[in-house]
C-alpha cells in the first residue's frame, strides 16, 4: 500500500497550510488537525484518482517556536510511559506468578511488586499456568 507524506503546518491565522510534497499541487487548508485526512483524501482524489483506503497517510505536524518543540517534548515522554507502562505491566504478572509459586502470599506479593492483593490475585487467575487460573470466578449458591 502507497504511504503519501502529509505536512501540517500551522500559519498563525487559525489555519494549517497542508501539503503533499510528492504529489504536484497538492496544497488544503484546515482549521483542525483531525480534518485532515479527509481532506487529503478529496486532495488525492482529484489529483491522482486514489480512493481513501488504497493508501496510506504519515501526517507530521510543523508548529514553530518553543510551543512546538513542547508538544514534540509531550509527545514523545507520553510515547515513552506508554512504552514503560507496557513493560512494567508484563514484568508485574510474571513477578507475581513467580511469586506465587515459591509461596507467597497475595498480600506480600502485591507489596512487593506495588500492587493490592486484589490485584494479584486477578493477575494469577488470568493467569493459564497457575493453579488459580482454571478455576471459575463464579460463585456456586445452593438456592433452598
Amino acid at each position: 500500500m502507497k504511504t503519501y507524506g502529509v505536512e501540517c503546518e500551522w500559519d498563525n491565522t487559525g489555519w494549517w497550510v497542508v501539503t503533499i510534497p510528492e504529489v504536484t499541487g497538492a496544497v488544503t487548508q484546515c482549521k483542525r488537525l483531525d480534518k485532515v485526512p479527509d481532506d487529503v483524501g478529496e486532495v488525492l482524489e482529484l489529483l491522482t484518482g486514489k480512493k481513501p483506503g488504497t493508501y496510506e497517510l504519515d501526517i507530521r505536524t510543523i508548529v514553530p517556536g518553543k510551543a512546538g518543540e513542547l508538544a514534540a517534548k509531550a509527545l514523545e515522554l507520553r510515547a515513552e510511559v506508554e512504552r514503560l507502562t507496557s513493560s512494567a505491566s508484563k514484568t508485574t504478572s510474571t513477578a507475581v506468578v513467580k511469586l506465587s509459586k515459591s509461596g507467597f502470599s497475595l498480600r506480600d506479593i502485591g507489596q512487593l511488586v506495588g500492587i493490592s492483593h486484589q490485584r494479584v490475585d486477578q493477575i494469577l487467575k488470568a493467569d493459564k499456568s497457575h493453579p488459580t487460573g482454571s478455576r471459575s470466578t463464579r460463585a456456586r449458591v445452593k438456592v433452598s
